[in-house]
Order: structure tokens, then C-alpha cells, then sequence
């Protein structure tokens, strides 16, 4: 069988073609977003961002979105240009609304995943906006290649992991053995990892459930006091994000998590869902 070459050429064969596999993959992009003509409304749109008009233009990409019902990949375009025109008005809590709209629609979308950080960054310093350092981290790595290409590299490393435990068993030699063990053990982990990044990609690529604060402030009260009658424990502004628990008082407040964990009460009023439709 070729799997037990005695100098252990095919066992190398194999982590050479996962390696390149990977290689390949890295150079994968977002979906293609060229299906069907762009319509009207967008080249108006188009053509009052060139003029400078930056807010008309914000507002004419969105009513551009309705015109691509039923094509996702026109629609996160036109999500993105949107949020691009709220960004030159420092407008940074539409503009992320925006970002991450197109990223529901298309989460390769990386020119959208890109300003969203630059966004994120360029809003006021808000402390609690800060994820755990862990959630960035993942975030880092798992957007680092497209769904579809940890997807494919999963398998990769999950077949050259069955190939080398099948040198390991039915090797003919010490040394075959030895190098398919090590290699079994690093395809392994690295199975492993990989799925980790599927699982956080799973979970984050279609999350509806988070705000943004579209003013420029707005009152953050205690979870357990009357919203309506309480003094609010702090301000946030615009650009502040956070994840929508539930609502009360007829939908007036929303509960809310901050990135940092922190819970509270915000009205709703100051706050435009990610979500869309709704």
C-alpha cells in the first residue's frame, strides 16, 4: 500500500497537499456581488456621494436596498456604501448599523468586516465597549478565511488525520510509525481548532440580536430600578453597542448587555436594531 512507504514519502505527500490546500484556501474572497443590474436609485445614490452629499447619499443607498429585494449579495452592496456615506458625516452609530447589516447578508463581506473595525475604533472611547480579550481574539482568527474555507480545511485536516493514523498502525517501520504519530497528533488539534472556528463562525456571522445607539447620547439605567422615574447610572454614545435581552413598558425600554457584561435598561428611541425587517 502506498500509505506505508517505508521512508515515509506518502505520509509527507499528504501534509504537503493539506498545506497547500490551506495555502489555496487563504486566498478565497467575499461572494460575488454582481448578480443582476445595479438599479436606479443606487447610481443616484452613487452620484450624490461624488457630489459630497454624503447624508442624501446615506439615505438614497438605503431606500436602494428595497429596490434588490430577493438579491442578498446587492442588497449587503448597498448596506455597505450606506454605511461608507454615514462615516464621512461621523454619523458612527448608523454606519455601523449599516457594516453590520451587509455582514448578516454576506459575513465574508471583508471591505464591510474592515470599516467596522475602523468604525468601532474611531467612535468615542467607550470602556464598556471593549469584548473580552478572548472574543477578540477569536474573532481575529476566525475571519481570517471565509466560512466556506474552514469549512474545507476542517475536512483537509480531518482526512490527513485518518490517513496518518492508518501509517501509524500499519507502518512498517519504527520510523514511519514515529513520524505518522506526531503528524496524526498535530492534524488532530488542528481538526480541532478548526472547528472551534466553525462553531464561532456559526454562532456570530447571523447574530440579530444586537442595537446600536444611533444618538448622540443616551441614559443607561440600573437593571433593577424604574427607568421611568430613576436617574441613569451613566451615558452612552453614539456608535455604543450591545445585545437586546428583552423590552418593557410596552416596548418603550430595552434590556440590554453591554460587551463588557454590564446590564441595563436604555430607551429604545436612542437605539436602531441590527436586525433586518424588524
Amino acid at each position: 500500500m502506498m500509505i506505508l512507504d517505508r521512508d515515509g514519502k506518502c505520509v509527507r505527500g499528504v501534509l504537503m497537499t493539506l498545506i497547500v490546500g490551506c495555502l489555496l484556501l487563504c486566498s478565497c474572497s467575499r461572494a460575488d456581488l454582481s448578480e443582476g443590474s445595479l438599479p436606479q436609485t443606487f447610481m443616484e445614490a452613487d452620484s450624490l456621494y461624488q457630489a459630497g452629499r454624503y447624508e442624501q447619499a446615506a439615505k438614497m443607498y438605503d431606500s436602494a436596498v428595497k429596490k434588490c429585494q430577493g438579491k442578498e449579495s446587492l442588497q449587503s452592496l448597498c448596506y455597505y456604501r450606506a454605511g461608507v456615506a454615514y462615516n464621512e458625516v461621523e454619523q458612527w452609530g448608523r454606519a455601523i448599523v449599516n457594516y453590520r447589516r451587509a455582514l448578516l447578508l454576506a459575513p465574508d463581506y471583508s471591505e464591510a468586516r474592515h470599516n467596522l473595525r475602523l468604525v468601532e475604533e474611531a467612535r468615542m472611547n467607550m470602556p464598556a465597549m471593549e469584548y473580552p480579550i478572548v472574543r477578540r481574539w477569536a474573532d481575529a482568527c476566525a475571519y481570517a478565511l471565509p466560512m466556506n474555507g474552514w469549512l474545507v480545511t476542517s475536512i483537509l485536516f480531518f482526512v490527513g488525520s485518518i490517513v496518518t493514523c492508518l501509517a501509524f498502525f500499519l507502518g512498517h517501520s519504527r520510523r514511519v510509525r514515529r513520524g505518522s504519530f506526531y503528524a496524526m497528533l498535530a492534524l488532530i488539534v488542528l481538526w480541532g481548532y478548526t472547528l472551534l472556528m466553525v462553531l464561532h463562525r456559526r454562532h456570530y456571522d447571523k447574530q440579530t440580536d444586537v442595537a446600536v445607539v444611533c444618538s448622540v447620547k443616551a441614559p443607561l439605567y440600573a437593571l433593577e430600578d424604574n427607568p421611568e422615574v430613576a436617574t441613569p447610572v451613566t451615558e452612552l454614545y453614539d456608535g455604543a453597542e450591545m445585545c437586546v435581552s428583552s423590552t418593557v413598558d410596552g416596548g418603550s425600554y430595552l434590556h440590554v448587555v453591554l460587551p463588557d457584561g454590564t446590564e441595563g435598561w436604555i430607551p429604545q428611541a436612542n437605539v436602531e436594531p441590527v436586525a433586518i425587517n424588524q
